[in-house]
């Protein structure tokens, strides 16, 4: 992505602070889908779409939103205008548009959740809301009228629950999006896009755990029965991110740090604890997107006749490195030798490994123990051969 300062200016001035308008910041906005492709995604079962439509009425507009799966025959008879369809978490069933996540490589990727393509009929429109993550909003095809609030200056509207909406605002700024735009929006800022002609929107957003989502993790992790009841919520934030906390897989120890500093998870753990929790959550799919293991037999005839494994798209890999090397799949931890950082780091980049680096892996125990575990985790789709 190409941004008009330094990654280390952008990280202090911008990054959860401001919202930044960068202009033709991806002259080629690449891989892409087209409606049609869109409205087959949102066809499939293991899909999450929405459907939103716009209902103008003299004293404003209404939202109706619509989950999916949706059939053929909704999406061939929506009409010429006001209406947008989302697709969450294309980067799972569609590996390659991993592709968009490569623009944010100056950010931690534990951070990074999904790409969410929206295509939009002119007028089109999820209402003006507020988000309680980071998103890099990609214009594709078509043009978009974003109007950008201030935060903290904002109403929930009446019908707010579903789409998070606020009441309209007086824009602090108004910017007309046309391909290759990248508009940068941090959590809380209001904002409002609307489709001036027919349009696609890639949005990389960002995952922030909450203190219910760790405190959760934390009874999971160490068998308690019970977690605190639901409050409100309280997000992960690192307004202080540094440039040195990215790198494939990589959770610094400055994340776990924060997480003890504001308060997410009890004060008494200890660093390991919180380190695994935080982990743990953070590489945690939506359970509709957890891929299958293999079985037993399968595991080991990899490990006897080593070979080339791709990442399945839908695993989320994580890595932090302490007195031991903690590696997360899925949702889970596993402690190891910190030698096989070059192996986990490397998966992390590539997401795939070849027969050689296999069968140097499993030449040691801790390597064929780890190389097990990942397997087990289903962190690879060993239906896809990587020679």
């Amino acid at each position: 992505m190409l941004l008009p300062v330094p990654h280390s200016a952008f990280l202090d001035r911008y990054w959860q602070k401001e919202a930044l308008f960068l202009p033709r910041a991806l002259p080629d906005v690449a891989p892409a889908l087209d409606a049609d492709e869109i409205a087959w995604l949102a066809m499939q079962p293991d899909v999450e779409a929405r459907l939103v439509f716009t209902h103008r009425r003299d004293n404003g507009s209404a939202y109706d939103l619509r989950q999916g799966p949706f059939s053929e025959s909704v999406l061939s008879s929506l009409p010429r205008e006001d209406w947008t369809l989302l697709v969450n978490d294309v980067d799972k069933h569609l590996p390659e548009f991993r592709a968009f996540f490569a623009h944010v490589d100056f950010l931690p990727d534990w951070r990074v959740d999904d790409l969410m393509v929206s295509v939009a009929a002119p007028g089109g429109s999820v209402g003006p809301h507020i988000d309680n993550y980071d998103v890099f909003l990609v214009q594709g095809k078509g043009r978009r009228r974003w109007l950008i609030g201030t935060a903290g200056r904002t109403e929930p509207a009446d019908d707010s629950a579903a789409l998070s909406l606020v009441k309209p605002f007086v824009p602090s700024a108004t910017i007309d999006v046309t391909e290759g735009d990248v508009l940068y929006l941090p959590p809380g800022v209001p904002h409002w896009g609307v489709a001036t002609d027919d349009c696609v929107t890639y949005s990389i957003g960002m995952r922030a755990p909450t203190m219910l989502e760790l405190a959760l993790g934390y009874a999971r992790i160490s068998g308690r029965e019970k977690a605190p009841e639901a409050a409100d919520p309280v997000f992960y934030s690192d307004a202080d991110l540094g440039p040195d906390e990215a790198g494939p897989g990589r959770m610094h120890a400055r994340a776990v740090a924060r997480v003890r500093e504001q308060g997410l998870l009890p004060e008494a753990l200890d660093d390991s604890t919180i380190a695994r929790t935080l982990g743990c959550v953070a590489t945690d799919p939506k359970a509709w997107l957890m891929p299958e293991p293999p079985g037993r037999r399968e595991i080991d005839d990899i490990l006897d006749r080593p070979r080339g494994l791709a990442v399945h798209g839908m695993a989320r890999v994580a890595w932090h490195e302490a007195a031991e090397l903690l590696v997360f799949v899925n949702g889970e931890s596993f402690s190891t030798d910190p030698a096989l950082l070059g192996f986990v780091r490397g998966i992390s980049e590539r997401r795939s490994t070849d027969a050689a680096e296999i069968s140097a892996l499993t030449s040691s125990g801790a390597g064929a123990a780890l190389l097990r575990w990942l397997l087990r985790e289903g962190l690879f789709d060993v239906g896809h051969i990587d020679e």
